[in-house]
């Protein structure tokens, strides 16, 4: 698809500058999400501690051992997220020097010919370690959520057998 006004080499080096786009694009849609996701546990953790600083932990219906549990485990949740976040944001900032070393390489900068590769593969593991940290909050917030309704679907049964 080249014209007699696009030089080869211009083609060649936006062809070599995709992938690294494509990758801060998956990267920077799983940072969105994180963020989402730790909105949520803020959120949740402030609701649980503001009923327990008001003296309201009875009207949650569980007992302060599970609340300070639940608490507990919200504030791991927040620290996987919040690992996950910076590492995926590393992630970005490690493929956006991606995309410029390929860039500079292209222009005959005199850059080591393994730092595109090299940057490339720690892009990668990053956005690998964001991910797992991801995946351990996911399952903090399924475990969750499965005692909540364990609690709820008790209460029920005493409630209304």
């Amino acid at each position: 698809m080249e014209n007699a006004t696009t030089p080869p080499g211009a083609i060649a080096l936006i062809a070599a500058m995709v992938t690294p786009a494509l990758l801060i694009l998956g990267a920077a849609s799983l940072v969105a999400s994180a963020l989402v996701r730790m909105g949520r546990v803020v959120d949740r953790a402030r609701t649980l501690a503001a009923a327990i600083h008001a003296g309201e932990a009875s009207r949650l219906g569980v007992s302060e051992a599970r609340l300070r549990t639940w608490l507990e485990r919200h504030a791991l949740r927040a620290r996987h997220t919040e690992r996950s976040i910076g590492l995926l944001y590393a992630a970005v900032v490690v493929f956006i020097a991606t995309s410029l070393s390929i860039a500079l390489d292209r222009a005959g900068a005199g850059l080591p010919p393994w730092l595109p590769g090299a940057l490339a593969i720690g892009g990668t593991l990053l956005l690998l370690a964001g991910g797992g940290f991801m995946v351990a909050e996911s399952r903090l917030s399924s475990r969750q959520i499965e005692e909540e309704i364990a609690e709820a679907l008790a209460r029920l049964k005493e409630t209304h057998p």
